[in-house]
């Protein structure tokens, strides 16, 4: 038998979706793919290539690296531009900090050394470091994970001497909210097993549509009693903790592969007991 056979798992990531779809199928679940966020490219608007020319012009004492990805779409964007080896060369002559190992992978793969990883992939160990290593009135570039206010951001605007802001992308709610809120009922009616988070706005942005339905609180009481919310990592988790949402699970890797088979390890087939 496999082991998701006869369970119910929702996906509410957009990145991703379908390599997460192919995993849970493959072990016998039925998959509800219902994006709570889209991704919005800012590699063509002009705040971006600004940042990149202010980088270039004058590098940064500090690079302050948050997502693998978003490295990357800021070198190819950068590329894009006729201006990606010089783009390179001005970080390279930074002290790069990463956020966590993708962030790290992506800066080495264009051999950018980095001189420091939080070890447990949050913001706050970031600003805890950056508290005792910046210098007066340094420099410092950060490639922004959330552009708009993040709170993060405003306490490494404080820390800096002169603050770089390189938006990539910006997360905002789907155009299309009916397979959220038909999520959202399936889940309150007990009709899904375990609900699927890979990013922090995922969680916020479902609990945010639940609100404006007024359904937020049936759906803390549904991940309470019977729905388990499993997250890829224990940074993913704090989202679901911010919105009251106590009963959920991490692998300890913060990867996808293991996310889905904690999935498996924690419901099994319908019919057999955990």
């Amino acid at each position: 038998m496999q082991g998701l056979a006869g369970r119910v798992v929702a996906i509410t990531a957009e990145r991703r979706s379908s390599e997460q779809a192919d995993l849970l199928r493959s072990r016998g679940a039925t998959v509800i793919e219902a994006p709570t966020m889209h991704t919005v490219d800012l590699t063509t608007d002009e705040e971006l290539r600004a940042a990149t020319d202010a980088v270039i012009e004058q590098p940064p004492g500090v690079l302050v690296a948050t997502t693998g990805y978003g490295m990357r779409v800021w070198f190819d964007a950068a590329g894009a531009w006729g201006r990606r080896d010089e783009l390179i060369a001005a970080l390279s002559s930074s002290r790069a900090i990463a956020r966590g190992a993708k962030a790290r992978s992506a800066l080495r793969q264009v051999g950018i050394d980095v001189s420091w990883v939080a070890p447990d992939e949050s913001m706050p160990q970031v600003l805890d470091h950056l508290r005792t290593t910046i210098r007066p009135e340094e420099r410092v570039a950060v490639q922004l994970f959330d552009p708009g206010d993040h709170p993060t951001t405003a306490a490494v605007h404080d820390l800096a001497g002169d603050l770089v802001e390189v938006p990539v992308y910006r997360w905002v709610l789907p155009d299309d909210l009916e397979p959220v809120h038909d999520l959202i009922g399936s889940v309150v009616a007990d009709e899904v097993d375990a609900v699927t988070f890979t990013s922090q706005p995922a969680a916020r942005h479902l609990f945010r549509i639940a609100d404006d339905a007024g359904t937020d609180g049936a759906l803390r009481e549904a991940f309470a009693e019977h729905t388990l919310a499993v997250c890829v990592g224990h940074v993913c988790a704090e989202a679901l903790v911010e919105n009251g949402v106590e009963r959920h699970v991490f692998p300890d890797r913060a990867r996808l592969a293991p996310m889905v088979r904690l999935v498996e390890e924690r419901l099994g087939p319908v019919g057999v007991d955990h």
